[in-house]
Order: C-alpha cells, then structure tokens, then sequence
C-alpha cells in the first residue's frame, strides 16, 4: 500500500512540474491567438504550434517513464499522468484567456460566436441549429474557461494519450557509454 501512496505522490508531483512546462508553450501558443486577431499569418504560426502538443506529451511522457517509474510505468499509469499533465497545465493557460477575454478583448467570446453562426450559415446547415446558435446566450468568462480551456483541454489530453502512450512505452532511452 505504501508504495501504490509513493507512485501516486510521484505521479502528481511530476504531472504538475511538467504541467508547468506544457502550460508555457500553451501559454505561448495562446499569445498568437491574442496577436493573430489583427495579423492573420500569426494564427497560421500558432497553429502550426498545435503540433507541440502531442510531442511535448511523448517527451515528457518517456521523461516520466524513465526517470521516476524505471521503464515500468503502465498504460493506465500513462494516461492518468497525462490527464493529469493537461489539467496543470490548462490552469495556467486559464489564468491567460482570463485576462485576455476580461481585459484585454472583452469582446472576444462575443466574436467567436458570432463567428460560429456564420460558419453554420455558410455550410448551410439547418436553419432550425442555425437559429439556435444564433440565439444562444454568451457565456460568462468563467464558463467559457472551464468548458472551452480546463475541459476541454482536459478531454485533449485523454484522447491524445490513448494514442501518445503506447508510443512512449516502447520508446527506448540510448545507453550513456
């Protein structure tokens, strides 16, 4: 039992010093979200960013494998590390989109829902979800948050390590000679 504790401290000590790390690259991808909205190629870069992500998590996933678990970590230690890995690391992004949707564009969540009835409208799809999404009312700053970055995120996370494990187990440090 005692040993189930130690991992489990291990776990969450390590998740959220990595979390530390993801969460400034994320945090750093979000500046050109901030940024893109008057330079449009600096969206393309940020996008080009979301790349990072699955190979932030397979590196700091064989990190974890290697450096505290021995090269016996198992899947669904895997991927509680990395569910774990986004929710830390998604808090500090959170406090970010806080700010930048409170201060710095408080028009922001309006805008990309507005956004997002356009879209329906030009894909033509049903008038009846169309004028739903028209008439849906905005969400306040903590609701978009928690749904669009903590949870989000979070499910990100879950998906991504269903695929990103099995990877970082068969990955094999080089032998120091």
């Amino acid at each position: 039992m005692k040993l189930e504790e130690e991992n489990k401290g291990q776990l969450l000590d390590y998740a959220m010093k990595a979390g530390l790390l993801l969460g400034i690259f994320w945090v750093f991808k979000y500046l050109f979200v901030i940024f893109g909205a008057a330079h449009p190629a600096i969206n393309i870069v940020g996008s080009m960013l979301g790349l990072g992500t699955p190979i932030l998590l397979f590196y700091l996933l064989a990190k974890y494998n290697t450096s505290r678990m021995n090269n016996q970590m198992r899947y669904w230690q895997g991927v509680r590390f990395s569910v774990l890995l986004f929710f830390f690391a998604s808090i500090l992004e959170a406090l970010v989109v806080f700010i930048h949707v409170r201060w710095i564009d408080p028009v922001f969540i309006a805008n990309l829902y507005e956004n997002m009835v356009e879209l329906a409208q030009a894909f033509e799809l049903s008038k009846t979800l169309t004028a739903q999404l028209a008439e849906q009312p905005l969400p306040d700053p903590f609701s978009y948050i928690f749904s669009n970055v903590i949870m989000a995120n979070v499910f990100l996370g879950l998906v991504l390590s269903l695929v990103v494990v099995p990877l970082a187990l068969r990955h094999k440090p080089r032998q120091k000679n």
